[in-house]
């Protein structure tokens, strides 16, 4: 399975890194075959077969593990160490060639330093592969004693490689942590502002429930233009308390059914406070939406609720048209209106009508003037 964290990112890229590293190492000793730098060509292309071959499993390994054993990174530093000696004893001494066990010990110096943690370790290694090159030099320097200039160049390219590789992989992965670390909380945050706007949409759709039913119902009673003790005002009552239960249970919404059966049963509650509702709606279409019958039903049931608490009359006119995909439901009286720029909208008129309608794909609109009644358009292209 592959490792998605910043860590494991930051692991795969110095993989990569460390693989183009030693394929460079390994290209000199592919470029040097072609003439006589070695008193065996064939030793130097055993050598070099070995090598790849060591080196694809070696890299093969850490792919699937995600990263290079411990065992395997001390195995390579003596491999290294053993083919920098039998290529400096496969070389001649009358023609120049880079030595490319140099190279393959160098590209193991970083490796140590990329892929052990513990400092111990590193430096145990190391000083492995600075002794081999040591004894390397001193075996092959011009005089009895070692060549002090060719010691520095050969302990400071392996602990440079060491040093920069550790660096590099330590960096990677803090930085990949830290990456893990903001995402996480990115996330965590937009899953508590997701929850609030749930909690925010529950609340609002409670408030639109209640204010279109309940107190409604109250604000009516209240006024005096619905008598409780009438059988159908009392029936309405019994309605809006089977609507608080139903809130305070956690209920989902209710299926209205057709868009007609929807808007018949929203004229049968208006009936119910006194208002005389003359319903059309021959042409409804029967494969409306559930969520855009919700909508409408609600915004057509504020609408008619505004007419029985602003209006002063007793009738209205409820019609619904469908013009090719475009849906209209238009509510109209013939009230004391108002001035729509003069009266901004409650929370009913914008949260019950226009909202709600809003949120499924339509418009509201209302046209009005004092003494010319009111009209509320409601449409939806489906």
């Amino acid at each position: 399975m592959i490792d998605v964290t910043g860590e494991g990112r930051a692991n795969r890229f110095m993989l990569v890194l460390l693989a183009l590293h030693r394929i460079t190492c390994l290209a000199p000793a592919v470029v040097t075959c072609a003439y006589g730098a070695y008193r065996s060509a064939w030793a130097n292309l055993g050598l070099l077969v070995a090598a790849t071959a060591w080196n694809v499993v070696l890299f093969g390994v850490a792919r699937r593990r995600g990263w290079f054993p411990t065992a395997l990174v001390h195995l390579d530093v003596l491999l290294a160490g053993a083919v920098l000696v039998a290529v400096t004893a496969n070389l001649t001494t009358d023609v120049g060639a880079p030595n490319w066990g140099n190279l393959l010990v160098q590209a193991s110096g970083s490796l140590v330093g990329a892929a052990l943690a513990r400092p111990w370790a590193v430096a145990g290694d190391l000083l492995v592969l600075v002794l081999i090159q040591s004894l390397v030099i001193v075996a092959v320097g011009p005089g009895p004693g070692p060549s002090v200039p060719a010691l520095v160049h050969a302990v400071n390219g392996v602990a440079c490689f060491a040093l920069v590789a550790g660096f590099a992989v330590r960096y990677l992965r803090r930085t990949g942590r830290n990456l893990d670390r903001t995402n996480a909380q990115r996330l965590a945050a937009e899953a508590d502002a997701a929850a609030d706007h749930a909690r925010f949409v529950t609340r609002l759709a409670h408030h639109r429930t209640l204010h279109d039913t309940v107190l409604t119902t109250l604000t009516l009673i209240a006024r005096g233009v619905a008598d409780p003790g009438r059988p159908e005002v009392r029936r309405r009552c019994a309605r809006d308390a089977e609507v608080v239960r139903g809130l305070l249970g956690d209920r989902s919404d209710v299926e209205f059914g057709t868009l007609g059966e929807a808007l018949r049963d929203v004229v049968s509650e208006a009936s119910l406070l006194g208002l005389r509702v003359r319903y059309q709606g021959a042409t409804v279409p029967a494969d409306v939406p559930p969520q855009v019958v919700a909508a409408l039903r609600a915004a057509a049931q504020e609408a008619l609720n505004n007419v029985v608490k602003h209006a002063g009359v007793e009738h209205a006119w409820l019609t619904v048209t469908a013009e090719g995909r475009l849906l209209r439901v238009t509510i109209v009286d013939r009230g004391r209106g108002f001035h729509p720029e003069e009266a901004p909208p409650g929370f009913g008129f914008r949260h019950s009508i226009v909202d709600r309608v809003a949120e499924v794909g339509g418009r509201a609109r209302v046209s009005s003037e004092p003494g010319a009644g009111t009209c509320v358009e409601l449409t939806w292209a489906g």
